[in-house]
């Protein structure tokens, strides 16, 4: 990592103190504005984050220009897991506040490799397909905001 200390770094943060040097990390990306490493609790190997260098609480607190450059990182973490992996497969997720299971409060994207064997399973929201009606209802409230 770079020796760079940038200005919006929040005491406390834990992917701050990584991107400052002052917590260890296996880095796996680094660009002026964005880093990867790798999850200390990974769901498969590889299972990579995607940080901006700069503290921003969530993907509502972040900037466009800021979302974009994390997902053209994250876009390049998967490529380079899928050469060095092959997996089958794999999963972006990104959580914004605790109810969508947020735990660390510095925007991320997860980046997951996947295979047939590994045991993630099918996504956790009912599949049932919604009426029209409400699918035009929820559009129209949607452009109309």
């Amino acid at each position: 990592m770079t020796g760079t200390v940038y200005r919006r770094l929040m005491h406390g943060c834990i992917f701050c103190s990584i991107v400052a040097g002052e917590a260890p990390a296996h880095v796996i990306h680094e660009d002026d504005h964005t880093l990867a490493f790798l999850d200390i609790a990974p769901f498969s190997p590889g299972h990579s984050l995607v940080i901006p260098k700069a503290h921003t609480d969530d993907f509502w607190s972040v900037d466009e220009d800021t979302a974009a450059t994390v997902m053209r990182s994250a876009h390049r973490v998967a490529d380079r897991l899928r050469r060095a992996l092959e997996p089958e497969g794999m999963n972006l997720l990104q959580a914004t506040r605790s109810v969508a299971f947020q735990t660390v409060f510095h925007l991320h994207v997860h980046v997951i490799p996947r295979w047939s064997t590994d045991t993630m399973g099918p996504p956790p929201w009912p599949k049932p397909v919604a009426p029209a009606s409400e699918l035009s209802a929820m559009a129209g409230r949607i452009l109309g905001s």
